[in-house]
């Protein structure tokens, strides 16, 4: 079978390279499927000249393989979708076609897909790939609260703020809701420094020797008082803590759950096609 395509494919360069080539016969026929045909000489111009014929084959047969794999998603998108006054006949291009196939493709992942992603997937997925959590600034885990300076409850926050208590804690969280401009409160609280930096006015030189000697930290101008107790902190390069990726950890998680999920269910309909002899090679 592949000499008749190197046959085709020696007959077809020729002629592509003589300007005459205007033949159509299901003797250049590569694949139908459901009642669509895919001929030799439709992809005639993506076929380089010059090449080995065994190089030309290979990619004829790549070609066809997703073509028969576009065709079938497609033609369960056209079945289950919903689409007025679309005609596919001749003036469909292959960018409608991919459009139409991802916005079916979402659909049945919408359906479909298991969203839930657990606390045991997103710590095995974290332990496994620790490269990808490589910080890129310094982040820190703090208690962090700008009041206005006009506030009264300054003194009650300075006595409790440094604590690492879960009942005192809340008791703060419940004051800088009420009268904080903005607070960082929570045992999973992680943010980038330099996010504080742009709200308080600390004068850092030296970011790292600066997150080394200095745990607390009170400044007072014209219009705030600002309240900042550093639990611990993780510099360029290092690995950031898990608490501090878990949103990216599951978009990495879904992303790849999607990917195989789609993979599995084109081959599912891919082979139900086959099955119901939908579709066909003729090489």
């Amino acid at each position: 079978m592949k000499t008749r395509i190197a046959l085709y494919l020696a007959i077809l360069l020729f002629a592509t390279s003589c300007n005459w080539i205007n033949f159509r016969s299901d003797d250049t026929l590569l694949a139908k499927a459901y009642g669509s045909r895919l001929y030799l000489e439709d992809i005639s111009g993506l076929i380089t000249t010059g090449g080995e014929a065994a190089d030309s084959i290979a990619f004829v047969k790549r070609y066809v393989d997703r073509w028969l794999m576009s065709q079938v998603v497609l033609y369960h998108a056209m079945q289950n979708m919903d689409y007025e006054e679309l005609s596919f006949e001749q003036r469909v291009n292959d960018y409608k076609n991919t459009l139409i196939t991802h916005s079916y493709e979402s659909m049945i992942i919408k359906e479909e897909l298991d969203t839930l992603v657990t606390d045991e997937q997103i710590t095995a997925f974290y332990e496994d790939n620790q490269v990808l959590f490589r910080l890129t600034e310094p982040i820190i885990h703090a208690t962090y609260i700008k009041l206005p300076v006009a506030t009264r409850e300054a003194n009650r926050i300075r006595r409790i703020y440094r604590s690492n208590d879960t009942g005192v804690l809340e008791e703060l969280e419940e004051i800088a809701l009420q009268h904080a401009a903005t607070y960082y409160i929570g045992p999973d609280t992680w943010f980038l420094f330099n996010d504080i930096l742009i709200d308080m006015p600390l004068q850092v030189n030296d970011i790292p020797t600066f997150l080394r000697n200095n745990r607390f930290s009170e400044i007072t101008d014209d219009y705030f008082r600002y309240f900042l107790y550093i639990h611990d902190y993780r510099l360029k390069g290092d690995i950031s803590p898990m608490a501090f990726e878990r949103d990216k950890i599951k978009t990495f998680v879904l992303n790849q759950r999607k990917k195989e999920f789609i993979e599995y269910w084109r081959r599912q309909l891919f082979n139900q096609a086959v099955e119901t002899n939908k579709i066909e090679t003729f090489f």
